[in-house]
């Protein structure tokens, strides 16, 4: 993870990074040097600051190494070894699509710790691109960081969640686990030769042999087997989607899946690869002939996809290429999600692109009848999404287990301690009672969420909710305890919960558009720091409270 930030710094890049990986960079190095026992053309792919690409020149070999970091480039040429005669080293700018090489062309391609950088349909396009640029039986030697089994797992993605925490802060993107890259090599066109691995498997080393698949000499396409949408563990799978989905994303492996047994003619259907809507995708299609092609979204569903650049014209470009759907199906109206609109701009496809697009239902529930009826115009029904009770309380359910996680936990569980070590356990009640009233405040803010249509604007949202949250929670506080004070003294509290919980509801909104929220924003920011002062004043005279009278 921490590489995306190394990148940056191609002058301190090779010593970083070998303090990062405790060294073992170098073993890969000599591991890759020990490969290479006569003099190959190599292509190096991701060469960086092309400490290994000089290497393996000055051992006889004739090299080209690319990269798309136009700093790494720079710095490589600018350390090009004096002693090295000839052409046998050539830096170049390179892209994984664009490898700059002829067809069979290579007798070795090398990658090390670029994988990382690459998405599973990216994987499968540098596979098969590198498939076509090693001549026959050409290798592909790759290092790559992969996670580890057991105990060694869990302290695998600790270190990870560290890293990118980091990343977050520096606004840098991170990196990715290769989860399924050895699912791809056998159906490309690749076979194990050797390979080595360190500190517990986290990082391998893999010597991958090109293998003819076919008589028409390209490489083969990888199809994820088919994974399961009926029964209780596909239910739990939805509870669990539920209630960490605004946290957790939760991927599928991308790529074509079935609905019962399509052919060439049947309707290819695109989708996330976010589990929850492939469930629901597959149960609607029930009866359907199809092929539904999940693009990698990033493990999110479509609507937040498509507004945060994770479902656009790159990953359907790269989803179609990856896939091979082309060769499978005949069909040239690719049917995508309503709600994938604001991400798949279609004048800005290219001008080859070999589908029509059209877009489906909001819902996947109508999906079934769209296909039936083929409507030249969708009925509104079928283009408008209705924020609906069902919708509302769904959405609530995964937005109060949110800020449990992201906000109130660690602070509810700091305010038990602080209690017990005043010698208050007696009124651990009341933690109990900030617990309910966060649950049930954003409940009533989903059910109630259309009182608010009359504006558009989040801060006079969160003001009514703010007020009839006020209202409604004061009279129940009176109910309960019988006090003015007490009820006084919750009343802020309640207020705040109320406007921070509208505030973040609201991204749930059909209406609402991440420009709307950037505009009000700063006004909503002001206000939240004042009200949050207040409530830690009022926290404490709560605690005072209870220290004089219990």
């Amino acid at each position: 993870v921490y590489m995306k930030k190394l990148e940056e710094e191609p002058d301190s890049y090779d010593s970083k990074f070998t303090t990062l990986t405790r060294g073992i960079n170098l073993n890969v190095h000599d591991w890759i040097l020990e490969k290479l026992d006569k003099s190959f053309s190599i292509l190096e792919v991701g060469c960086g600051t092309g400490s290994l690409a000089r290497k393996m020149a000055l051992k006889g070999n004739r090299v080209i190494a690319i990269d798309k970091n136009f700093k790494m480039i720079n710095y490589a040429m600018q350390n090009y070894p004096a002693n090295l005669k000839g052409d046998n080293l050539l830096y170049q700018i390179g892209t994984l699509s664009n490898m700059t090489v002829k067809e069979q062309s290579q007798d070795i391609i090398v990658s090390t710790f670029m994988l990382s950088e690459l998405k599973p349909f990216e994987q499968q396009i540098f596979l098969r691109n590198a498939w076509r640029a090693l001549k026959p039986d050409g290798r592909l030697i790759i290092a790559a960081e992969f996670p580890p089994s057991g105990f060694w797992k869990f302290h695998f993605n600790l270190k990870r969640w560290w890293f990118k925490k980091k990343l977050r802060k520096l606004k840098l993107e991170g990196t990715h686990i290769n989860d399924y890259f050895l699912h791809f090599t056998n159906s490309i066109g690749f076979r194990i030769l050797s390979e080595n691995e360190w500190v517990h498997g986290s990082i391998r080393t893999i010597d991958l042999q090109k293998v003819k698949l076919n008589d028409d000499n390209e490489p083969g396409f990888y199809k994820p087997e088919p994974r399961n949408f009926k029964g209780i563990k596909s239910q739990f799978r939805i509870f669990r989607c539920l209630f960490t989905g605004q946290i957790d994303r939760v991927p599928i492996e991308p790529g074509i899946y079935r609905s019962r047994n399509p052919d060439r003619e049947s309707p290819i259907i695109v989708t996330a690869n976010y589990e929850y809507t492939y469930i629901k995708v597959m149960r609607d299609l029930r009866n359907v002939d199809a092929w539904v092609l999940c693009i990698d979204s990033n493990g999110i569903n479509v609507w937040c996809a498509a507004r945060g650049n994770d479902f656009g014209n790159k990953q359907l470009l790269n989803a179609i290429e990856a896939t091979g759907i082309e060769q499978i199906a005949n069909t040239k109206t690719l049917i995508l999600p309503q709600l994938s609109a604001g991400g798949v701009s279609i004048p800005q496809l290219p001008k080859k692109f070999p589908y029509k697009i059209k877009f489906g239902p909001v819902w996947s529930n109508r999906l079934k009848e769209f296909l039936e009826n083929s409507p030249s115009k969708k009925p509104d029904s079928m283009k408008l999404a209705k924020f609906t009770l069902k919708h509302r309380i769904r959405a609530g359910i995964t937005h109060i287990t949110f800020l449990f996680r992201k906000i109130f936990l660690f602070p509810l569980l700091g305010l038990s301690i602080l209690l017990l070590a005043l010698n208050q356990a007696n009124t651990l009640f009341w933690v109990g009672e900030l617990t309910l009233w966060i649950i049930l405040v954003n409940f009533l803010i989903s059910i109630f969420f259309p009182l608010s249509s009359f504006t558009r604007k989040f801060v006079l949202k969160a003001l009514f909710y703010g007020l009839m949250n006020l209202f409604i929670f004061s009279l129940l506080i009176w109910i309960i305890h019988y006090s003015i004070i007490y009820v006084l003294l919750q009343s802020v509290i309640i207020f705040w919960l109320s406007f921070f919980s509208t505030m973040s509801f609201s991204g749930y909104s059909m209406a609402t558009s991440p420009r709307e929220i950037q505009l009000e924003y700063p006004l909503f920011k002001r206000i939240n720091i004042i009200l949050i002062v207040i409530v830690i004043i009022f926290l404490g005279l709560n605690i005072f409270k209870f220290l004089k009278f219990y």
